[in-house]
């Protein structure tokens, strides 16, 4: 479905991404970790261009997204779920509105729009909030909001980037909850940026690791936090022990 091939990202002399090659397959959990600043974020963001790439190649279902003009990649992000860290939400619109925006925006008319609005809060356990605005939520409503928006055009693939990075730690595990129910959709393949370990042992088909722009390893959990081969790896690892 999705294949990174040599991407390479820079901020004037700092290489961020230092030639990634990633391949995420129909159905498939892959969590992204690594360290603070090792390029995870960078990385995601380049999958479909909200960060540009300085070289490489990014495929996603055949299509050569790194080539697209900029009425192209609109079309193809709306098969592309994008869940930022800090939710992106508009606080002057209703969580209804919020997440019925985009479905407006790509053509349906305003009563089916609501209804699939309502349906995809209603999965995330929002639906008693829907004309309740942002700065009403707690951040973990929020980003089940901000959850509920990227699902809302059914896109086949979803990239979350560090999406419980905000919040108070008590209200990780409600994120943590949602987000887990998504991994359980074997029709979408996710793709989630997290420092969450107990997470990425539950959900994940394959864990990548990062470190200073390259990937250092990656496996099955089972292989990378019984037997890591990487010092990213091992650390895990210990944190596990200690847990």
């Amino acid at each position: 479905m999705l294949k990174v091939i040599n991407l390479k990202k820079s901020y004037g002399s700092h290489q961020v991404l230092k030639g990634i090659n990633l391949t995420v397959n129909t159905g498939e959990t892959v969590v992204i970790m690594g360290p603070s600043g090792c390029g995870k974020s960078t990385l995601i963001r380049c999958i479909n261009r909200l960060t540009e790439p300085d070289s490489g190649e990014i495929i996603y279902k055949g299509i050569p997204v790194h080539q697209l003009n900029e009425k192209e990649l609109l079309k193809l992000r709306k098969d592309i779920g994008f869940v930022f860290q800090n939710f992106n939400l508009i606080n002057r619109l209703t969580v209804l509105q919020n997440v019925m925006l985009g479905l407006i925006k790509w053509g349906l008319k305003p009563k089916e729009a609501e209804e699939r609005a309502i349906r995809v809060l209603e999965q995330v356990e929002l639906k008693n909030f829907i004309h309740s605005k942002p700065a009403e939520l707690s951040g973990g409503q929020q980003q089940r909001v901000a959850i509920a928006r990227a699902l809302a055009l059914d896109p086949d693939l979803m990239l979350l980037d560090e999406p419980t990075a905000s919040l108070d730690p008590i209200l990780v595990g409600e994120v943590l909850k949602v987000m887990e129910e998504l991994t359980r959709q074997k029709d979408k393949s996710l793709l989630i940026v997290t420092h969450e370990v107990a997470f990425a042992r539950r959900v994940a088909n394959r864990i990548v690791l990062m470190d200073q722009g390259v990937i250092v390893e990656e496996g099955s959990p089972e292989t990378i936090f019984k037997a890591p081969k990487s010092w990213v790896g091992r650390r895990y690892k210990e944190m596990i022990e200690y847990q």
